[in-house]
């Protein structure tokens, strides 16, 4: 029921997306019609520039229901009623509405021509590194991408050749990138307004207007059984997963972690001995300040000698030129990252370690006690300014995940 609670947060949060964008608009006109008339004049085309304001949340909405039109895939129990649940009177927290505005500046990054430039800079080196480390590739080699967003990077690796599987926490971004994979049969048919609801450092009203359309690619267009899709927690889903990859491929996913090392040793038990890590992303180390959350904060010089414990021999560092991420091109602000850029081989057997109960994820109910125990809540932990997450219950896309198998269940992913 936790779950279905969760899940229906995320449904109503996307469902009223333009009541809520609307609201904030309206606010802003009255703050406008406050000031003095002759003030007023001096900006003639405020209220025609408002009612495209509108206009372009209007047809983000038209989107998302789209998005909100994939719902049952990812209802995983026929036990639930989740008409019921959804009927139920729970407020829409703000910082879901955020997540909302943030996947669909995730569409621009991942999927439309206008993200290009950021893609290159992120995606680029992996897929370079990948080039480099399998010449030939097949669907017999598999990939790992964690923390896949909506998806792209997994469809780029597939789109090489390789059996590409990507895992994903967030609901927001798992309803969106199944509506993109699965439903979606030729480019740029859909068309939105990312950057609608920034009001500050605009250079010119056009800028804040502007449209985007994706896919810029045919999503469908994969070879046969390259891709698939899991939905839930990296940790939970994969732990269990030793020595079955080839290769595993993160981008600005690292520092998503509560423990940092702990990533490094799962990482490690997933490949393959001889097998690839390929990392490109900052050390953001979105727990930061969460006083209920635990959160290891470590600088790269003190993660390496945690790689070398886990036998994972460091081939390739590098820092990177400056990164950007959701960035809207025509902002007088602009945010950019040192990424840290690296590949690592397996070169023995992960080290076995009893499980620290100081790290392991908290249940429903646990008591949460960060001066003793540092648990985090079952459900909700922000990994990044879009990932809220679904439950922890290692659900696919497809449906239930059982012995490591991926399930198949309603939606048949894009050519998986």
């Amino acid at each position: 029921m936790q779950e279905a609670m969760h899940y229906c947060d995320i449904l109503k949060a996307y469902a009223h997306y333009a009541t809520h964008c609307f609201q904030i608009f309206n606010k802003l006109e009255d703050d406008f019609y406050r000031i003095p008339k002759l003030q007023q004049s001096l900006v003639p085309m405020f209220d025609k520039k408002m009612k495209a304001i509108r206009a372009c949340v209007g047809a983000n909405q038209t989107f998302i229901r789209n998005i909100l039109d994939q719902r049952a895939a990812f209802m995983n129990s026929d036990r639930i009623n989740y008409d019921w649940v959804y009927r139920q009177n729970r407020r829409i927290k703000p910082g879901d509405m955020d997540k909302v505005k943030s996947t669909l500046k995730q569409c621009v990054r991942d999927w439309s021509a206008e993200g290009k430039d950021e893609r290159k800079q992120c995606y680029g080196p992996i897929l370079q590194e990948l080039e480099k480390l399998f010449p030939n590739p097949s669907t017999k080699t598999k990939v790992l991408v964690p923390g896949s967003g909506l998806a792209r990077l997994v469809w780029e690796v597939a789109s090489m050749g390789f059996h590409a599987q990507g895992n994903e926490f967030s609901y927001f971004m798992l309803l969106c990138s199944y509506t993109i994979l699965n439903c979606t049969k030729k480019p740029n048919v859909h068309r939105i307004f990312p950057f609608v609801h920034i009001t500050r450092n605009i250079h010119s009203p056009k800028h804040q207007l502007a449209s985007v359309r994706f896919p810029d690619v045919n999503p469908v267009n994969l070879p046969k059984d390259s891709l698939s899709m899991v939905a839930g927690d990296f940790q939970e889903i994969y732990q269990d997963q030793v020595e079955e990859w080839d290769c595993v491929a993160s981008c600005f996913f690292l520092d998503t972690a509560n423990n940092v090392i702990e990533y490094v040793r799962l990482i490690s038990s997933l490949l393959k001995i001889g097998g690839y890590w390929i990392n490109f992303g900052p050390l953001l180390y979105h727990y930061s300040g969460m006083y209920d959350e635990i959160s290891i904060e470590l600088s790269w010089e003190e993660i390496k000698p945690c790689l070398k414990h886990y036998n994972l021999e460091l081939i390739r560092e590098e820092i990177r030129k400056p990164a950007t991420y959701c960035m809207d091109p025509n902002s007088m602000m602009k945010t950019e990252y040192r990424c840290l850029s690296f590949t690592c081989r397996k070169t023995a057997k992960t080290p076995k370690e009893s499980p620290n109960p100081r790290y392991r994820r908290s249940k429903p109910g646990d008591p949460v006690n960060p001066g003793n125990t540092g648990s985090a809540p079952a459900t909700g932990g922000q990994q990044n300014s879009n990932k809220s997450g679904p439950s922890r219950s290692g659900s696919s896309t497809h449906g239930k995940r059982k012995n490591g198998q991926d399930g198949r269940g309603p939606g048949k992913l894009a050519n998986s």
